[in-house]
């Protein structure tokens, strides 16, 4: 809905709300089942309504999602100097006694915060970053890491994430490895590109580590030649950024 010609308020704000809601149900699909309960305003079928069980004092948005515990969030939006009623407290109160998550959000971005920082996974990228990575065809880009060969590591881990080519490469080279060997060897790719090398080794030596642990794998069927060399061109390449870096 255009909301230019409209005065800015509660409505125009829940419009911009359930907008942006729609707009990101890509990224996060659980917004697609976020409605508005349509408890305000004055009703010429007020007495009707009331018989089928409209109810005074309900959130005017609820997002039937569990997370942190919690089995739903309820909010209420404001706008300006509104203030919510006593019916309005008094059922907050009870949603949370039934283990429901409440707010009053004064405008859509309160709003939008609160359902992000509701569904937040404290593991993962925060959630405003995802939804400012560039997306291409249901995939993410991933948040830019300027200058590195890989995304950042919550990003790697996401399933929507569309690998760079080094973890593309490293990906389709060790499918087939048992992840006690594959962990180990990628995180130290990861890092090599960074700079970082395995702890008490140099860049150097870490790049030779890695390309024993892979010769390794190859006497161990885990791994063909050609897999192997995938693997190291990639390891070669990260070297060679680390010590870039270094110069």
């Amino acid at each position: 809905m255009k909301l230019q010609n409209m005065k800015r308020g509660e409505t125009t704000e829940q419009i911009t709300l359930f907008n942006w809601a729609e707009n990101n149900a890509h990224i996060l699909p659980c917004l697609s089942l976020m409605y508005h309960i349509p408890n305000e305003g004055k009703r010429t079928n007020g007495a009707v309504l009331k018989a089928m069980g409209l109810k005074s004092g309900v959130p005017d948005v609820c997002l039937p999602v569990p997370s942190h515990n919690f089995n739903g969030l309820y909010l209420e939006m404001k706008y300006g100097k509104n203030k919510t009623t006593k019916e309005q407290e008094d059922f907050m109160a009870a949603l949370r006694q039934q283990g429901y998550k409440t707010a009053v959000c004064y405008g859509a971005d309160e709003a939008k915060a609160e359902i992000m920082d509701y569904l937040q996974d404290p593991d993962k990228m925060p959630l405003s970053k995802c939804l400012n990575a560039p997306w291409i065809n249901g995939r993410c880009d991933g948040v830019p890491v300027v200058g590195h060969m890989f995304s950042r590591e919550p990003c790697r881990n996401c399933e929507k994430h569309a690998p760079t080519k080094a973890e593309a490469t490293l990906e389709a080279n060790m499918a087939a490895v048992d992840g006690t060997f594959k962990r180990p060897i990628i995180t130290a790719i990861v890092n090599l590109s960074t700079g970082e090398p395995l702890k008490g080794l140099s860049l150097g030596e870490t790049l030779e580590t890695i390309n024993q642990n892979l010769a390794l794998l190859v006497k161990g069927q885990q791994l063909t030649v050609k897999q192997s060399a995938a693997v190291l061109t990639v390891a070669m390449e990260a070297y060679k950024r680390a010590e870039k870096k270094g110069d």
